[in-house]
């Protein structure tokens, strides 16, 4: 569902480009029903880019720069959204740190300048919210809140990703409980093998014969071998 913000009074300013904010919060995974959509922008006027209606904020919202470039490359970002009030601030703390993790597109638009309308929108940012800041005002009677939420894009987000299986018994049983693939490996642990050479014409000794093996010296022999003294 979409979740309108308040408006800001409908001023219209003699703008050429607005920003314009689609927070996605996902509840539950799979199911996108339950997924609370929140879309807000610098524009003095209600916009409405693919069907999405944006909620004009103006002022009140401030994003941050974005890399311009014609490769995908890394960027973070920011998004701040000022004089919140207390009723509206709830939407943000019943989240319960599900904000984090939320995916969040910054689309630019652009008007019009003899109709101020609305005329084309592109996507300048892609990315997820890595973390968020509240900071609140109070004046007499009146609490106003600050949220800034800070984003990184898809790019950096999937670099930092951690993913597969490790070379060990727990992780290959973790999926399958009877996979005997790895249950051996420990036993190969702190040794170093000659790949590619002949196993037929040298037996390799730890510290004899080079090989790869550490302190191997090339010219040393294994004791009672008297190959190499009998060489010129």
């Amino acid at each position: 569902m979409t979740t309108p913000i308040p408006a800001v009074a409908n001023n219209k300013a003699n703008i050429t480009t607005a920003e314009y904010v689609k927070l996605t919060i996902y509840n539950e995974y799979g199911n996108l029903a339950n997924n609370n959509v929140y879309t807000f922008s610098s524009s003095y006027t209600s916009d409405t880019i693919d069907g999405v209606e944006y909620s004009p904020l103006g002022g009140l919202l401030a994003v941050g720069q974005q890399n311009r470039s014609l490769r995908v490359t890394n960027g973070d970002t920011s998004v701040q959204i000022s004089g919140i009030g207390g009723n509206n601030i709830y939407a943000v703390l019943e989240s319960q740190g599900k904000i984090r993790g939320s995916k969040i597109e910054v689309t630019r638009g652009f008007f019009n300048p003899n109709t101020m309308v609305l005329a084309n929108a592109v996507v300048r940012f892609t990315g997820i919210v890595t973390n968020y800041s509240i900071q609140e005002d109070r004046e007499g009677l009146e609490d106003n809140f600050t949220v800034t939420l800070d984003a990184s894009s898809f790019k950096t987000i999937l670099e930092n990703r951690i993913a597969g299986r490790k070379t060990n018994k727990n992780s290959w049983q973790f999926f399958d409980a009877t996979d005997s693939a790895m249950n051996n490996i420990n036993s190969l642990a702190g040794f170093t093998f000659d790949f590619g050479s002949d196993p037929k014409s040298k037996t390799v000794v730890p510290g004899y014969n080079g090989g790869g093996i550490p302190g191997g010296g090339g010219g040393m022999t294994k004791p009672g071998d008297t190959t190499n003294q009998n060489r010129k």
